[in-house]
């Protein structure tokens, strides 16, 4: 019987108890047709009920404005160090309800008699228990340990029995370990018969157990460095590679220059690298992305999210590969936009750069100071002079951006990589491997590989261990930007000094040189409006003969103008917010949960060793 991904809104919420929040459950004889006699005994219910596991999939929680991806007019509490734990923490959650519902399948499907198949039930129980242990590693890698809750707890037992105490930090991996141990045991290959792609196959949770451990492995978690953690991370990173590459998955690619471009476009060639991902639709299913990222005038309401800071900018390489810092690098800090990493045009919006929407694809975006909507510091309030490009569907025109249904990826071959190559360098032995797993990533956007054949890798990546490092965490910014990774990339490697050096974010500001404009003589005179300079720069530009670069060099000015100017606003992150702290409403609830170290006088360590 083929698994088909229907969605039932409001479902599992029907069968669920909460533990954290919920004193009653819901009584489930009521709910329709839906009886606990005839729920495992109905082989739709039983789909359906699996299929809304896949809400747990995270989409479009990027975290932006918490790293230099993006400019926020103020400064959050977490990064100025002043947050309580009543305040939001970046990806906290306390999943138990959705935990019950995984719970009460395990414990039941087995017995169904809905006339499931063996392979059947592998699949479903597979699924779940890979989910048991997606949930409990998102609150983990968040908080540290918590309680492992593995039977169906009856509401109506005493308090003594419902309250659980946290487990430690090392027993929580232990357990995810071996959920998705069982969920890689039954789940099949990719092309199963069917068997949809966008479901968790296997080759999907190995590679979401590398990810486990190298968290596990890493300096949030042990202080103290484990090379035996690290040794099995490899290990589990490296077996994944082998069974995707197996199984059909790579690195998308195409011949053109804007391959990261077309990613966003070509669903069909993008599931290539797409191991684990939210699917969208349209109409069924489509995503809001495009109207709160792109640029007002290209949008509607809320719009132009995700600015790029100067910090972001400036972490390009060129196009050969090379960091700007380097002074053969070629690069020009009066045409900072120049010969830079493809990736960085598919990223980044600079002012006149070439944003096509709909049919027009020679349409500049202009940014600089002024009235226009778009403009910096301007009525649609741009704060740091710079659109982000990145996930943009630009074939659609402004009255049809709602219809904007790629996928997003939760986790890609990219990234299992750069797993394997941050795990290769945590050992010594293993090191040397690294440049072969990165420069295949810079080789398919179109950065020079160089008479050295190195991507513009300097000769101690690969070699040395802080410059490997350094080279991954730089490319995993670049590579991942606004994808959700960076800030807890940072809290993985307890590295919040990188956005501490910053003292603060920045935008870099243009700012139109009117004098220069006309000095110029390319139709722009001094009694021109701002609109009409706009324009006569779209007329100049699309001619054969113009200087793209040397007028925009020309005309326009940069400032670096600190984003949030209040005088309190610098970055300073302390060590207690490398871990969130517990919310006082789930203490208050069981007492028996201990806060964590540095929040509201806590006493339990989230820290292995």
């Amino acid at each position: 019987m083929k698994f088909q991904q229907i969605k039932i809104g409001g479902f599992l919420c029907a069968v669920l108890f909460s533990l954290a929040g919920c004193k009653d459950t819901l009584d489930v004889d009521r709910i329709g047709a839906i009886t606990p006699e005839n729920m495992w005994s109905n082989p739709d219910f039983i789909k359906y009920y699996v299929n809304d596991f896949y809400k747990i999939l995270p989409a479009w929680n990027q975290m932006s404005d918490l790293t230099e991806e993006a400019a926020s007019k103020t400064l959050s509490n977490v990064l100025r160090g002043i947050n309580a734990s009543s305040d939001d923490y970046p990806g906290r959650e306390w999943p138990y309800a959705s935990l019950r519902s995984i719970n009460v399948f395990l414990q039941n499907i087995e017995s169904s008699n809905a006339g499931l198949t063996a392979e059947e039930k592998a699949y479903m129980t597979g699924q779940a228990h890979f989910f048991r242990a997606m949930l409990y590693f998102k609150m983990v890698k968040v908080m540290g340990g918590v309680p492992i809750i593995t039977d169906v707890l009856n509401p109506t037992d005493d308090l003594e029995t419902l309250q659980k105490s946290r487990n430690s930090t090392k027993e929580c991996f232990d357990f995810i370990v071996s959920e998705l141990d069982q969920a890689i045991a039954s789940l099949p290959v990719k092309g199963t018969a069917s068997y949809e792609n966008s479901r968790i196959n296997k080759a999907a949770a190995m590679a979401y157990k590398g990810e486990v451990l190298l968290w596990k492995a890493s300096p949030l978690f042990c202080k103290v460095k484990n090379n035996n953690y690290w040794e099995d991370a490899y290990k589990a990173l490296n077996d994944a590679k082998v069974e995707l590459d197996k199984e059909g998955y790579g690195l998308y690619r195409t011949n053109a220059a804007n391959t990261m471009d077309n990613y966003w476009y070509d669903k069909p060639g993008a599931a290539t690298e797409n191991i684990i991902f939210v699917e969208y639709k349209y109409p069924a299913k489509s995503n809001g992305h495009q109207q709160s990222q792109r640029p007002l005038s290209t949008s509607s309401g809320s719009a132009g999210g995700n600015e790029p800071t100067w910090e972001l900018v400036k972490a390009f390489p060129m196009k050969n590969g090379k960091d700007i810092q380097d002074p053969s690098s070629g690069y020009q800090a009066t045409m900072f936009w120049k010969n830079r990493d493809p990736r960085f045009y598919t990223t980044i919006v600079y002012n006149g750069a070439t944003y096509g929407i709909g049919n027009d694809k020679t349409r500049h975006q202009w940014i600089f100071n002024s009235v226009n909507e778009d403009g910096y510091l301007g009525n649609g309030y741009n704060n740091s002079g710079f659109y982000s490009r990145k996930a943009i569907d630009t074939t659609l025109n402004q009255t049809v951006w709602s219809q904007q249904a790629f996928d997003w990826p939760v986790l890609r071959y990219t990234e299992v990589l750069m797993n394997l190559a941050e795990a290769a360098n945590e050992l010594d032995s293993k090191r040397g491997t690294v440049l072969s797993l990165l420069t295949p990533i810079r080789d398919r956007v179109g950065i020079v590989a160089g008479t050295d054949g190195r991507f513009g890798f300097g000769e101690d990546v690969g070699a040395n261990y802080a410059s490997t490092l350094k080279a991954i965490m730089a490319e995993r910014l670049i590579e991942f930007a606004y994808e959700g990774k960076r800030f807890m990339d940072l809290r993985r490697r307890r590295m919040f000094a990188e956005l501490d050096s910053y003292g603060t974010f920045h935008a870099y500001g243009p700012y139109l040189d009117k004098a220069a404009a006309v000095a110029l003589k390319i139709g722009i005179t001094a009694d021109m409006s701002t609109s009409d300079i706009m324009k006569q720069l779209n007329i100049y530009l699309s001619s054969p003969n113009a200087k793209a670069d040397e007028v925009l060099k020309t005309i326009f000015q940069f400032k670096q103008d600190k984003i949030d100017v209040n005088p309190d606003a610098k970055i300073a992150v302390p060590e207690r917010n490398y871990f969130a702290p517990l919310k006082q409403d789930w203490i208050k609830k069981n007492p028996k949960l201990k806060q964590n170290t540095g929040w509201d006088n806590g006493d339990f360590n989230p820290v292995i060793q």
